[in-house]
């Protein structure tokens, strides 16, 4: 009676572990099907080491958009489920010129017409920069920050009047525009005054 136990468990644990497998195999093949996954996954396998999966996660989120080490570090721990020295250790074999992701990130954020200030903080805050990586894209974006000002005044304007005192003090308290470039957008933003 004993064997015959072992053996209903045994064959018991084997059905289980191949439906286990059935369904992580299906479940794999419908995201792929309807592209559900954002990022390709290596093959599981208990031969690949930990690491090694850990990094190719880190080096995919890094050639898919201009992340900060500290976010794709983030991204590995919270969403890979990898441990923070396994993160850091994916994140230290990456070759990539962090200063530079700074740069095509801040880039990105042109269409938004940010102020200086206001792009330090986001690299800084929300992409989690370095200061000393968000200053170097600051220096390298070459923005016209007036221009940025006009834009963002043409764009804070856009649909309802609003005097060019509020406007003014919008661009310099919210949106973190120097004096002189708020005062600059005002005097060239294509706005209609009249009422």
């Amino acid at each position: 009676m004993k064997k015959f136990l072992i053996f209903i468990f045994t064959m018991f644990g084997l059905m289980l572990g191949m439906l286990a497998m059935m369904y992580n195999e299906y479940i794999r093949a419908y995201e792929a099907a309807h592209h559900r996954s954002s990022f390709p996954e290596p093959k599981e396998n208990l031969l690949v080491p930990v690491s090694t999966r850990a990094y190719a996660k880190a080096k995919s989120w890094s050639e898919k958009s201009p992340l900060s080490k500290q976010q794709i570090k983030i991204y590995l721990t919270k969403y890979g489920m990898y441990s923070e020295y396994i993160s850091q250790s994916a994140v230290n074999k990456l070759n990539i010129d962090w200063k530079e992701q700074a740069v095509l990130r801040a880039k990105s954020y042109q269409k938004f017409h940010y102020s200086k200030e206001k792009l330090v903080g986001q690299l800084v805050n929300v992409d989690l920069f370095t200061p000393e990586e968000a200053d170097y894209a600051i220096e390298k974006v070459h923005f016209d920050w007036k221009e940025e000002a006009v834009k963002e005044a043409e764009s804070s304007a856009n649909g309802g009047k609003i005097s060019k005192e509020r406007l003014l003090e919008i661009l310099v308290e919210n949106r973190k525009f120097t004096q002189e470039e708020a005062e600059y957008a005002i005097e060239h933003a294509k706005i209609d005054w009249s009422d």
